[in-house]
């Protein structure tokens, strides 16, 4: 018998031009993740999520950038959530804002009025001036607006994705599950127009206990020898991977057992290959 095998790439968008794909077992476990896992676990995939917006073409992470995602055929977008120092979900990548805004310093120092007021768009183009960081609250409304599905990453709290977190770094990732969770219950889109993600084991235990109904995705670097075993305890609907590490081999044996996706695509010519 063929075996479908389902695979998304992160993309920043113009492949839709950097991506994620899917790939898994059958298009049932596709939609409920492992066989007889999580019945109830449902959302619809296509072959390609704009990666935090449309990166390519609007600064990441910002309002501007989803509805951007939006014009050019995304139907799917992923951004990354972080706590600000007075416990405001807003949507950020790094854990400076030196990179993305006129601002410098470590993100969770600076209140959410201070991060408000910082430019997320001039470092990206001139035509985005004045774009600013938006909360969690606002990016789940324009999502609604412009009918567009979410990925939400919930961020891991070290620096490198791989590291072991501290016990207090676990304590920050489990506080910032449990406000992103109540935030996606009181504003959240419909069912199956949202999956949660994250590096962090802490952050997708609190997603599973809160939001047991929400499919979850467990991202790692390189795909650990033992990633059913945790994917199972967490109950996971998928893998999510960077795709710079694994090898076709590697993503066809992992997306017959559960739903793959992979980070981050940016050229055709390697999308054809893992595809």
């Amino acid at each position: 018998h063929g075996v479908m095998r389902q695979f998304i790439l992160l993309a920043a968008i113009p492949l839709i031009a950097q991506s994620k794909i899917i790939r898994g077992p059958s298009q049932s476990a596709f939609q409920s993740g492992f066989s007889g896992l999580n019945p109830s676990m449902s959302v619809v995939l296509p072959r390609v999520i704009g990666h935090r917006g449309a990166k390519a073409i609007a600064p990441e992470n910002t309002l501007a950038s989803i509805r951007a995602a939006k014009r050019v055929g995304a139907t799917f977008v992923e951004v990354d959530v972080m706590l600000s120092k007075d416990k405001v979900p807003i949507i950020h990548h790094d854990n400076t804002v030196n990179r993305c805004t006129n601002g410098s310093g470590n993100f969770g120092d600076l209140t959410a009025q201070e991060l408000f007021c910082l430019d997320a768009g001039a470092w990206f183009s001139p035509e985005f001036a004045g774009e600013r960081l938006p909360s969690l609250v606002e990016l789940l409304a324009t999502c609604k607006e412009q009918d567009l599905s979410l990925n939400l990453e919930i961020k891991h709290a070290p620096d490198d994705a791989a590291a072991v977190p501290s016990d207090d770094e676990k304590a920050l990732e489990r506080e910032l599950a449990k406000i992103a969770c109540q935030t996606v219950k009181e504003f959240g889109p419909a069912p199956g127009k949202l999956l949660l993600s994250s590096f962090s084991v802490s952050a997708l235990e609190v997603c599973q206990d809160m939001l047991p109904e929400i499919p979850r995705s467990y991202l790692v670097t390189d795909i650990p020898d033992d990633w059913e075993a945790t994917a199972r305890r967490l109950g996971c609907f998928s893998l999510n991977f960077r795709h710079s590490s694994a090898t076709r081999e590697q993503v066809e044996a992992v997306s017959r057992r559960i739903p793959t996706l992979c980070y981050t695509v940016n050229d055709a010519a390697r999308a054809a290959e893992l595809l």
